[in-house]
């Protein structure tokens, strides 16, 4: 049999993956010898490296037609237990409560070698389930992964064309230390670090996606240098692309930091900055700020010439406040769809009493939200449906009274 060029076995491989309908005849299994892909998530031989999963089964995709988009997502590598088997971070599972379609690009963790070795061949992947996604009509596609999944995205967007957006999440090399192995304090020395910096100032340098999310988390236990500031200024330089960039000091840490509450705001912010309905500036998309006309519009409230607040809650929720301009009367209360994508968002007028800087509404019988003035900012308490609380905390929406 005539061998075939890793690139186009890989075209084959991933357009069977992609689209079923191209697939070859199952009767006819592809001899032993060969990488292929696999449909779902069973393998057509023992030794496959590649293939394409849908990310999660509770949201089935919804295909080009529907989705907004199409986000492919990298895994990490499985040096700290987590891999192929892991599922993607929740801000992702977010997205597809919110009409995006995900999936997985899933890579055998048995494949040897480090970042040289990996990258060209991630690379030649992502840009045949880029080619099939737009085949199939997909018009927005997002590149996303964290650690080296992240690394591959920010990789990925130099050299594939017309990339909606990259979510990059503690986005490294994958290199393990030591020796080919982990240190035993699970730190990288020095000299790893300033590899993985080097790489991740060429791929800011050289990456052009449509829009662009990296995230630097405090304590990443796979870098031990702050890279916010450098990505920053390297991002600001270039001047053609809207980032939204967490760093060091965003109050989010470790590898896995975009996996857990400390991320959930940020992650609200996101499903805004990547909404079509936005069309960000190039430069520095801020939070709290550069998302609220939008974020308004999507819980349907308008301002009535109050003084406007807004902020995000401890479950990652926009939340809107508007207090009545003489101090007295109806506030209106509003609310997004949250970090995980599942609620309604909406808006209610709520008849408040005011006691010098502090006030209370009721939501509902049992249910009160409470805040407080406190200078620049506006802090509420919020009591929930299960009988727990949220706090929020609100910034003065520019221009209101």
């Amino acid at each position: 049999m005539r061998s075939l060029s890793f690139p186009r076995l890989l075209a084959l491989l991933l357009t069977a993956s992609i689209c079923p309908a191209l697939a070859a005849d199952p009767a006819k299994p592809a001899p032993p010898t060969e990488d292929v892909t696999v449909v779902g998530k069973r393998a057509v031989t023992p030794n496959t490296s590649y293939w394409v999963e849908d990310a999660f089964a509770k949201y089935p995709l919804l295909g080009p037609n529907f989705a907004q988009g199409l986000i492919i997502w990298n895994h990490p590598e499985p040096w700290n237990g987590i891999g192929a088997s892991f599922p993607p971070v929740r801000p992702l599972e977010g997205m597809a409560a919110l009409g995006w379609d995900v999936t997985r690009l899933q890579r055998n963790g048995r494949l040897s070698g480090g970042w040289e070795a990996k990258v060209e061949r991630i690379n030649e992947a992502l840009a045949i389930a880029v080619d099939n996604a737009r085949t199939q009509g997909y018009r927005r596609i997002i590149l996303t992964g964290q650690d080296m999944g992240g690394g591959f995205a920010l990789e990925g967007a130099k050299s594939i064309e017309g990339i909606y957006g990259v979510i990059a999440l503690a986005p490294n090399t994958g290199i393990f230390w030591g020796n080919g192995k982990l240190a035993p304090i699970g730190m990288p020395t020095d000299r790893d670090g300033q590899v993985i910096l080097n790489h991740t100032w060429d791929q800011l340098e050289h990456t052009h996606p449509q829009r662009l999310m990296v995230l630097f988390p405090a304590a990443d236990e796979q870098v031990p240098h702050e890279r916010g500031a450098t990505a920053r200024e390297i991002l600001n330089k270039r001047g053609d692309l809207p980032y939204l960039l967490v760093d060091e000091t965003g109050g989010v840490s470790t590898t896995e930091g975009a996996d857990t509450r400390d991320f959930d705001a940020y992650a609200s912010c996101l499903d805004l900055f990547l909404s079509p309905e936005l069309q960000p500036r190039p430069g520095e998309f801020h939070c709290n700020a550069d998302e609220i006309p939008l974020a308004l519009a999507q819980m349907g409230v308008k301002p009535h010439g109050g003084e406007g607040w807004f902020g995000y809650s401890s479950r990652g929720q926009t939340i809107y406040l508007e207090l009545p301009a003489k101090g007295q009367g109806a506030l209106t209360y509003a609310w997004g769809a949250g970090a995980n994508g599942k609620t309604r968002p909406g808006s209610r007028a709520l008849e408040a009493k005011f006691t010098g800087e502090t006030f209370t509404a009721e939501l509902a019988p049992d249910q009160l939200l409470r805040g407080v003035r406190h200078g620049p900012l506006v802090r509420l308490t919020v009591d929930l449906e299960d009988g727990t609380r949220a706090a929020v905390t609100l910034h003065r929406v520019a221009g209101s009274s």
